[in-house]
């Protein structure tokens, strides 16, 4: 992929900017969620937000580039039936996806896209409005369950939690959720009121992504300079 092209994807920055602090924030990401499979394997992760405009389809997307760069084979799942944007943010085609693979219209080759090295996109295809029960089906479930002899690592990117119950659905079949959740966007009640919500379906949520967090250059800065070494003042004779 050229840089011209690589600058088109400006949302995938772990793609074209390795050394950039959200880069490496999307490693340490990756890092914990490796940390974890100690007790339990973690193969399907599904990455919701609170409200709309979070970020979690950015996040999923980097983190399936940062878990490729281990050489894991990726799949991302764009579960967002009302308002997709995997397809938009790879500038790829959704003319077939996960609904019309379900129903019998496409195959497995017809809807798996390969985007980069190691990550096969699935989008949602032709809109649907059985929404809930299109997500809670025992298909989909069951093609989840198929896709975990295919792949190392399963990403579903669902709607907003604090709108609908479609993630909910989904977390009682993942190996756990990350919850995406913009700086200063939610109160205190909005976030206590979703990790409620995944208690009751007794759900693992592996951890909470903070995103569009205003560090400044100068925390930053700090951080690069503490690792210089010193001059040594020298000694008045």
């Amino acid at each position: 992929m050229t840089n011209v092209e690589n600058k088109m994807l400006k949302d995938l920055i772990s793609i074209y900017d390795s050394s950039n602090p959200a880069t490496e924030a999307y490693r340490a990401l990756r890092t914990n969620i490796m940390y974890k499979n100690f007790d339990a394997p973690i193969k399907v992760i599904n990455i919701t937000s609170a409200t709309q405009g979070e970020g979690k389809s950015t996040t999923c997307l980097n983190l399936a580039v940062v878990f490729s760069q281990l050489n894991k084979k990726v799949l991302v799942m764009d579960l967002d039936l009302r308002i997709p944007t995997i397809h938009k943010k790879l500038r790829i085609r959704n003319t077939m996806g996960i609904t019309d693979l379900l129903n019998g219209r496409a195959t497995v080759d017809n809807v798996v896209k390969p985007v980069f090295k190691n990550i096969d996109v699935i989008t949602t295809g032709t809109k649907i409005i059985y929404h809930s029960e299109f997500i809670q089906s025992t298909a989909l479930m069951n093609f989840i369950e198929r896709m975990k002899d295919e792949y190392d690592i399963i990403l579903l990117d669902c709607p907003p939690v604090g709108i609908v119950t479609d993630a909910l659905i989904v977390s009682k079949y993942s190996d756990g959720t990350i919850l995406v959740c913009e700086s200063d966007k939610n109160d205190k009640k909005t976030l206590i009121r979703v990790k409620y919500q995944f208690d009751e379906v007794e759900s693992k949520v592996l951890g909470v992504v903070i995103t569009k967090a205003d560090f400044g250059k100068k925390y930053y800065s700090h951080y690069n300079y503490q690792y210089q070494p010193k001059a040594r003042k020298r000694k008045k004779k």
